[in-house]
């Protein structure tokens, strides 16, 4: 004769069910999260590439909706980041796991999506222009006197936006000849032209101008110069990655920021590249 279970073994089971459901849950969560993210980080990295082929082969780099001549633009940051590369560079724009746009910053050079959260706390980015670099050293002859002189300019031009915190100086940079330090006589002197309202909060430029002082004994096309880089980087904190502010910023002005480390330094600074020589600025 075939019995039924009792209630006790019932419960029993339905105990065992529970455990294991609390046991997996998490795992399942786990699971669910890392498959989202890993989504993500796929579609960021077409977009990367999108934006990286662009800058390869156009004139200037790729700036998202801020790139365009719309009159209006602000409202629509961060919603239409991507349409002016479809067709050559873009097949589609895809959407990230959690329903919203990824977002392009066009300072920090980084595309991202806003996570599941919304804040940047849990931001998913990946860098299209990985660290802050001084790329180029150009000098404006002024006078036509056809060498480096007083009140000539010097444009610092980097490979994002930066924000310089005491403004750029000629005490922050190694001079080179052929590769190799130069000499304690050759000399180059220069004070920073800072733009109106030069901040933190609006340090949105690629390009720094120092006006030349005096006469300097180095030369163009023979010395290079670099960041210093001491063992506590101080000179290079100096120079500090921007980023868009999405908080701050509203419909009429964009708000840039620094990311601090945990230990009050900035987060992400400029690295020390190979001397860059002086050269000549085209007209």
């Amino acid at each position: 004769m075939k019995r039924g279970f009792s209630l006790i073994e019932l419960l029993v089971v339905v105990a065992i069910i529970a455990i294991l459901v609390g046991v997996a849950t998490p795992y399942y969560s786990d699971y669910i999260r890392e498959s989202k993210r890993a989504k993500a980080l796929q579609d960021l990295d077409v977009l990367k590439q999108a934006v990286v082929l662009h800058n390869s082969q156009e004139d200037l780099p790729y700036l998202g909706i801020i790139g365009t001549s719309s009159a209006n633009l602000l409202p629509t940051l961060g919603e239409k980041d991507f349409n002016g590369l479809m067709g050559r560079y873009l097949t589609y724009i895809p959407v990230d796991p959690w329903g919203k746009n990824y977002k392009l910053d066009p300072y920090a050079c980084f595309v991202y999506s806003e996570g599941p959260s919304s804040s940047s706390d849990d931001d998913i980015r990946d860098y299209y222009v990985k660290d802050l670099a001084l790329v180029r050293i150009e000098w404006e002859d002024l006078d036509n006197d056809r060498e480096m002189s007083d009140k000539d300019l010097l444009y610092f031009s980097f490979n994002k936006s930066v924000f310089a915190q005491n403004g750029i100086s000629p005490d922050h940079f190694d001079i080179y000849e052929n590769n190799q330090l130069a000499s304690s006589d050759v000399t180059l002197d220069f004070a920073f032209v800072s733009p109106d309202g030069y901040t933190s909060t609006s340090a949105t430029e690629t390009v720094l101008i120092g006006e030349i002082n005096g006469a300097p004994t180095a030369k163009i096309g023979v010395h290079s110069l670099a960041l210093k880089e001491e063992s506590n980087k101080s000179t290079l904190m100096l120079y500090q990655e921007v980023s868009y502010n999405r908080v701050e910023s509203d419909f009429n002005s964009i708000i840039t920021k620094v990311d601090p480390a945990p230990n009050g330094n900035p987060l992400r600074f400029a690295i020390r590249t190979n001397p860059v020589k002086i050269q000549a600025k085209n007209r």
